[in-house]
């Protein structure tokens, strides 16, 4: 063992789990990024645990359990009203498909099995008294702030070239450099990622746009080209990778993944079309990805105005088409690129949007039965249509949102358009 650190809470609850197989003869350690994280004094998430007994004995040590993956040896340990996977020590086969291993071995020593992990500073393990087992100088790394793969970088791409994805993610994340024998090695064989399924290099992403540091994950993978080589064409990669990485530095001002998404496209100059197309593929939640195709709407009506147009009309129809939730992560982002050609006008969008007294047809103090009613007419598809009208005179602050007020509005126009 080459240091000790003190165990955080997480780990300290843990302890039981770790002491009860080592009380049984076997070997326990905690493994992964718990033990990372605890190393660089950062708070941990989650605890993993790793020993040399098989699954079967693991859940016969232990009276709750759930056999959540008995083929890759993982046991999720239901202990004090916290839940832990312990995994047995393995080795893996050749790799399918540079993913999945064809055979999973299970073995008695920990090194067999911190060998096959991706990078070196996921690779320690740490005991019950906090002692740090680091057969491949993960500790070294993490003092230089260096992203390694564990030995050989180019079999550990090969075997799985999601780690290429990984790489990139954890060097961002802690503002990492990258070895140069892994990234010649990431450089060497990104043509891999073409037989990583689009869901997983979505997930990958998704954590990178929505960490700490989404402007260094950028700038890494525009300078390797990475996403250019997933199995579905992105149309956005290219232009993504032309973008000018001062606009990628400041990307972590902006709080909302979606909004942070929607301004890498906006800055990319990508088009409603090719967002689409781009979003479509990476597999992103349709909820997630409407929010985002919503406020490229925004940029698109905003975009395409007229010049001689009533541009207070023109924001307040958009606002009330795209709505008040893609209105405002638009805003945030014109606010916070200072290039954007409306940009000396978000204050005043601002102020607009924040007077809008009615932004919806649920706001509006009078509904389609009510004006039916008002009219002595029956209700149809003409109703909807008034009302949005209707919507729009207050939105512009040019009609009270009082029911009266609209109602008399009406019958004028019902009258006019007679």
């Amino acid at each position: 063992m080459e240091a000790r650190f003190a165990l955080p809470n997480l780990m300290l609850q843990a302890l039981p789990v770790l002491e009860a197989l080592v009380q049984q003869g076997f070997e326990a350690v905690f493994v992964g990024g718990c033990v990372r994280d605890t190393a660089m004094g950062l708070p941990i998430k989650d605890v993993d645990i790793a020993t040399s007994a098989r699954p079967e004995q693991v859940m016969s040590i232990f009276p709750r359990c759930i056999p959540t993956g008995l083929q890759h040896g993982t046991v999720t340990v239901l202990q004090h009203g916290g839940s832990y996977e312990v995994t047995t020590f393995r080795t893996e086969s050749e790799y399918e498909k540079h993913r999945r291993p064809l055979q999973v071995e299970f073995i008695d020593r920990l090194d067999g099995d911190l060998l096959r992990r991706d990078l070196t500073i996921n690779a320690m393990a740490m005991n019950a008294e906090g002692e740090l087992y680091d057969p491949f100088r993960g500790l070294s790394d993490l003092k230089r702030k260096t992203v390694r793969c564990v030995g050989d970088a180019d079999a550990r791409f090969q075997e799985d070239a999601l780690r290429m994805l990984r790489t990139i993610r954890f060097a961002s994340q802690f503002e990492f450099t990258i070895a140069h024998s892994t990234w010649r090695a990431l450089i060497k064989h990104r043509g891999l990622l073409r037989h990583i399924a689009m869901e997983r290099v979505q997930a990958e992403l998704d954590r990178m746009i929505g960490g700490a540091h989404p402007g260094r994950a950028l700038q890494l993978l525009a300078a390797c080209k990475l996403l250019k080589n997933t199995g579905t064409v992105l149309p956005a990669a290219e232009k993504l990778d032309q973008v000018q990485s001062t606009h990628y530095c400041d990307l972590n001002k902006l709080d909302e993944p979606e909004t942070r998404y929607a301004a890498l496209l906006i800055t990319g100059g990508i088009t409603l079309r090719d967002a689409e197309e781009t979003l479509e593929a990476l597999r992103l939640p349709a909820r997630k990805m409407n929010a985002i195709l919503s406020v490229l709407s925004v940029q698109s009506a905003m975009n395409q105005q007229n010049r001689n147009a009533d541009l207070r009309h023109v924001w307040t129809s958009t606002v009330l088409q795209y709505g008040e939730e893609a209105s405002r992560r638009w805003l945030t982002i014109i606010a916070w690129d200072n290039k954007h050609s409306l940009h000396h006008l978000c204050n005043l969008f601002d102020k607009w949007l924040a007077g809008m007294t009615a932004i919806t047809l649920k706001q509006l103090k009078l509904n389609g039965k009510q004006l039916a009613e008002g009219l002595r007419m029956e209700p149809g598809a003409w109703t909807g249509q008034l009302l949005k009208r209707l919507l729009l005179e207050v939105a512009l602050d040019k009609l009270p949102n009082e029911k009266d007020a609209l109602l008399k509005q009406a019958q004028i126009w019902n009258i006019e358009d007679r």
